[in-house]
């Protein structure tokens, strides 16, 4: 029986505005010259019908998500899980690609698809939603609120800092209760916190180290919390992340989890703006209440080789 020669390119048009496009059109040619049988989709539901029918036909080798790590997550919620997922990074911060040492770079990506080397990534969902990398509640939820009512096109990291000072002068620093367990379904209340950091692996933006000992394949949610708010102590639990100091501070908790659930206690929660948001994958995920459990499934993605991590 042959290997499987036909590649589907799912495409964010909106990851890079018209360049990414471009990309993923180039990444197309330069797989079609390797020799595979490439089709290239905007369209999310053509794309998982085109994806079924090779899977079925038996000639699908992967698919590749051109695009963010939110186009990553989209992409992985509605492939079966043992298609490989390639991806091709586009997006602004693209997470998931630099913890498994994925450039930009199409030359890369045909060596990749050739090669076929895969690494396991758990999936958690995020009130009923897949999710990839991490979920946060509290000031960096609310600045990525911002970003996304005021989105027209492309974000780049000028969008981000507009959205920081913004919220700098109106984020109300709501408190949340959190619960968590460890796999038995038994919920354990773990108190009040102002700011959720729950990471499956170990990237966060601007190259800022919060959980560098988070694995992608332990099964496991790596969580911690800062409490106390207002704007003078957030911006010092700020510092202190940028330092690596935050897992010494009183005001500092950590633990690995197999489920946890969030929700608003200091306003009303009809009011969404100031309840409290959560994000998820870079992405506003809405108001609170949060939970978040793991699958006890993983997803198979491509990597180069040797495997690289940064």
């Amino acid at each position: 029986m042959s290997e499987p020669r036909s590649v589907v390119i799912s495409a964010n048009p909106k990851s890079g505005a018209r360049s990414g496009l471009g990309a993923a059109e180039a990444l197309r040619v330069k797989l079609d010259a390797a020799g595979y049988s490439v089709e290239l989709f905007t369209d999310i539901d053509a794309m998982t019908r085109r994806t079924e029918q090779l899977r079925g036909e038996g000639t699908l080798r992967t698919v590749v998500a051109a695009g963010g790590d939110g186009t990553a997550s989209l992409v992985l919620s509605v492939i079966p899980t043992d298609v490989p997922l390639t991806l091709f990074p586009l997006g602004s911060e693209n997470l998931l690609a630099k913890y498994l040492g994925i450039a930009l770079n199409p030359d890369q990506t045909v060596a990749m698809v050739e090669q076929c080397v895969s690494t396991k990534v758990d999936l958690f969902e995020a009130n009923k939603k897949l999710m990839l990398l991490m979920a946060t509640a509290g000031f960096d939820a609310d600045v990525v609120r911002r970003v996304h009512s005021h989105r027209t096109s492309h974000v780049s990291r000028l969008t981000y800092w507009r959205s920081i000072l913004s919220a700098l002068g109106g984020y109300r620093w709501p408190q949340f209760r959190i619960a968590t367990h460890s796999g038995d379904g038994i919920w354990q209340d773990r108190g009040i916190v102002n700011w959720l950091f729950a990471f499956n692996v170990p990237k966060y933006a601007a190259d800022i180290s919060i959980m560098n000992d988070a694995r992608c394949d332990d099964g496991w949610l790596d969580v911690g919390t800062f409490r106390g708010g207002r704007l003078g102590r957030g911006l010092w639990h700020y510092a202190l992340v940028a330092m690596g100091r935050h897992r010494r501070a009183s005001s500092w908790s950590q633990w690995q989890v197999k489920g946890l659930r969030l929700e608003s206690v200091s306003v009303s929660s009809q009011d969404s703006e100031f309840a409290g948001s959560y994000q998820l994958d870079g992405d506003w995920g809405g108001p609170l209440p949060l939970e978040i459990l793991y699958t006890g499934r993983s997803a198979n993605l491509l990597i180069p080789e040797p495997q690289t991590r940064t």
